[in-house]
């Protein structure tokens, strides 16, 4: 029996006769990543997968992407549940939550997404993805020197935003993003949805799969009533799979 196979039984076995959230992180969890975020989709036999796993499950997406372009990737059905921008907004249930301070960062993220711009603009494989909420440099694709020069460029760009404590850093994978400074994250998300969904459905077990190191606050809002999974090794939890391919085999043991 695979890994991802007995992780399903043991997710089955767990949750007894509550009702499974199951919850995703997208890039690098349900999509391998591409160095062209725009190019990202969601394979169709994984869009059928999730499909057949509503049947019998709550699902949704919690995402660092905005929460329409998660929804245009996807490709799924009205009734999905998605958070963007790491939790700040979420659709469920009928229900669409902004975090009220959002909005006003925008002025100092659109300031700092035009000097990010100029920083990699001359490095080679470095890109700028604007969310306008937030500022993404994304480096994979470049070399040691130019990532080297994104990582200190950035690292003096955001300095005074965060100084005055109106954005923050979040690292990832090869990826630099600067966000507004609230005390909100996947965590937050996850226990949000969580509420909502058992208010809904009475007690849930909730399952949580994700890749990066943003994950990792989702981990720690379930640990005591759910089952994280790290996709990768980037991010630490008592069980782990190997990269999107491993967790389209944990979603089809879970929904047969």
């Amino acid at each position: 029996m695979s890994a991802a196979e007995q992780f399903a039984q043991e997710v089955r076995r767990r949750a007894g006769g509550k009702r499974l959230l199951v919850l995703l992180d997208f890039d690098g969890t349900l999509t391998e990543f591409d160095p062209d975020p725009d190019a990202v989709r969601l394979p169709d036999q994984r869009r059928e997968l999730i499909e057949r796993l509503r049947q019998r499950a709550v699902v949704g997406i919690v995402s660092g992407r905005r929460l329409d372009d998660v929804r245009q990737k996807c490709g799924l059905a009205d009734g999905l549940i998605v958070a963007g921008m790491h939790g700040l907004e979420i659709e469920a249930f009928g229900e669409r939550f902004v975090h009220p301070d959002l909005a006003a960062a925008r002025e100092a993220v659109g300031g700092a997404a035009a000097a990010l711009r100029e920083l990699a603009a001359p490095l080679d494989g470095a890109f700028v993805e604007d969310k306008e909420y937030s500022v993404v440099v994304h480096f994979r694709e470049s070399g040691p020197e130019a990532q080297k020069a994104a990582v200190d460029g950035f690292a003096k760009i955001a300095e005074p935003h965060v100084e005055r404590g109106r954005l923050r850093v979040m690292r990832g994978s090869c990826v630099l993003e600067l966000l507004p400074n609230i005390d909100w994250n996947k965590g937050h998300a996850v226990r949000w949805i969580r509420e909502r969904a058992e208010h809904r459905h009475g007690p849930c077990f909730v399952v949580y799969v994700g890749d990066d190191v943003t994950d990792q606050d989702a981990f720690a809002a379930i640990e005591e009533h759910g089952f994280p999974i790290a996709a990768s090794e980037r991010v630490t939890a008592n069980a782990r799979l190997d990269g999107p391919a491993e967790v389209e085999r944990f979603l089809r043991a879970l929904s047969g």
